[in-house]
Parts: C-alpha cells; sequence; structure tokens
C-alpha cells in the first residue's frame, strides 16, 4: 500500500510538470495569434470612425494655387501627422497626378493644409483647407478638373469641379 501511494505521488507530480511545460510553451502561441487580430479590429474600428467630404474647390487669381476645403464628417479627431500622411491626386479630367504633401508649401506641385478651426486635431464637423501649389503647371478657366483625396487609412472623397 505505501508503494502505491509513492507511486500515485509521482504520477500526479509528473502530471503537474507536464501541464505547467504546456501551458507555458502554448500560451505565448496564443497570445501571439491575438496581436495580429486586435490590430485588425483597431485598423477597422479607425476606418468606420473616419469620413471626410471634399466641399468645395477654388483656384487663385493666377490659376498657380488651389484652394479644397475637406470636412471631417466621421467620428475620429484626425491628429496632424495623420492629415499628412494623406494622399492628394488633382488634375484634368484623365490626366490627373498623385500631390506630394509638403508642411512649407513651397514645392509645386505640392499641398499643405491648416485646420479652420483651429486646434491641434481635425475634430469632427471640422474644416481643413488644402493649399495645393501648382506653379508649373496653372490651371485653366472653363476645364473640369478632378480632385481625390485620400485619408491615411483609405478612406476618401472625391468630386470634379470647373475654374
Amino acid at each position: 500500500m505505501g508503494g502505491e501511494t509513492i507511486s500515485i505521488a509521482m504520477i500526479t507530480i509528473a502530471s503537474v510538470i507536464c501541464a505547467a511545460t504546456f501551458v507555458t510553451s502554448a500560451f505565448p502561441a496564443i497570445a501571439r495569434a491575438q496581436d495580429p487580430l486586435i490590430a485588425s479590429t483597431d485598423a477597422i474600428n479607425d476606418r468606420m470612425k473616419t469620413d471626410i467630404t471634399v466641399i468645395h474647390e477654388t483656384d487663385s487669381l493666377s490659376g498657380s494655387i488651389v484652394y479644397i476645403w475637406v470636412k471631417n464628417v466621421g467620428n475620429n479627431r484626425i491628429h496632424p501627422n495623420l492629415i499628412a500622411n494623406s494622399d492628394l491626386f488633382f488634375g484634368p479630367e484623365g490626366d490627373f497626378m498623385r500631390v506630394v504633401y509638403n508642411e512649407t508649401g513651397s514645392i509645386s506641385p505640392g499641398w499643405n493644409y491648416t485646420i479652420e478651426n483651429g486646434g491641434d486635431r481635425w475634430g469632427q464637423g471640422e474644416t481643413i483647407k488644402v493649399t495645393m501649389n501648382i506653379t508649373g503647371n496653372p490651371v485653366i478657366s472653363g476645364e473640369e478638373y478632378f480632385v481625390k483625396f485620400i485619408m491615411y487609412n483609405g478612406i476618401s472623397d472625391e468630386d470634379y469641379f470647373t475654374v
């Protein structure tokens, strides 16, 4: 009977060690599998909260500067670094190009922006004024132009307008 108790105790200890080893080795794999799911859920949530509308476009008297107003109609408060990571496409219908962001606005073609309502983030209901420098290729009166603003996460809006 004494030997039986020792055998049961040894089997119990071995089972506990095996279970602990399994948990120690399996837990990191489970945690790693969960990280992409969380990141994916965060990205989907961000896209669902983001929405914009191009509300107006006009040009300067010389035609070398185009102004585009874009309203944040989503629930996201967007950080300025994320606005700068956006893409802007512009040009005559069928011949548009990607215009690069330039904080100073000195590169042509290039664009920068100001948050019209002030503040440190682009909040819901607020408008940014995009200033696009196209000195080398000014807009032509009476011609139709295409503009598309694409946010950092792929949410976009586009419009056609005539100057």
